[in-house]
């Protein structure tokens, strides 16, 4: 197969190159996809020019989060780095902080506490556009947060586009 982009670029990643192999994990990679997602998006930010389309970010995101496509598009950007050419290598534009402060804030109070048969944990709560249980946060999402030094996590509604920050605090026990 023949690509034209370089979805770790429309993403802001690192591609890996033959000096530098260390896979990106599927937490990056979701992070790494909701800011680019909500760059691109044309309801949430003004700037229409030099970003990628939000076409361009789910596509990215497809082939980076399945891993027999992931693995056959590494060798072929391996391989074949030249063809892509240096239009298609800018880095995905990251918002601003004021934009990030633009969003909704919410507590992670706010949201309902339900566990599932593994004993993992979950939060969620209805959105604005009807979706019951449209923010859902996993337990993983808020352990690899918080390993980061983070105190908050961006959700997306499953029903809409609203994206909202959920703040968060660690307790013991």
């Amino acid at each position: 197969m023949t690509y034209t982009r370089n979805y770790y670029h429309i993403l802001g990643l690192k591609a890996p190159d033959w000096n530098f192999t260390k896979q990106t994990n599927a937490a990056d990679l979701r992070r790494a996809y909701k800011v680019a997602l909500l760059a691109a998006h044309p309801d949430k930010t003004a700037q229409k020019k030099g970003t990628w389309t939000v076409d361009d970010v789910k596509e990215a995101y497809t082939i980076l989060a399945d891993s027999q496509r992931r693995a056959e598009y590494d060798n072929y950007l391996l391989h074949n780095r030249d063809t892509l050419g240096s239009s298609q290598t800018i880095p995905a534009q990251v918002p601003s902080s004021d934009f990030i402060l633009g969003l909704e804030l919410l507590d992670l109070s706010d949201f309902d506490r339900e566990g599932d048969e593994h004993g993992r944990m979950q939060w969620v709560r209805a959105c604005r556009c009807g979706a019951e249980r449209g923010f859902s946060i996993l337990e993983d999402e808020l352990e690899d947060a918080e390993s980061k030094g983070e105190k908050e996590v961006l959700v997306g509604c499953e029903g809409c586009s609203l994206w909202v920050r959920v703040g968060f605090d660690v307790e013991e026990g």
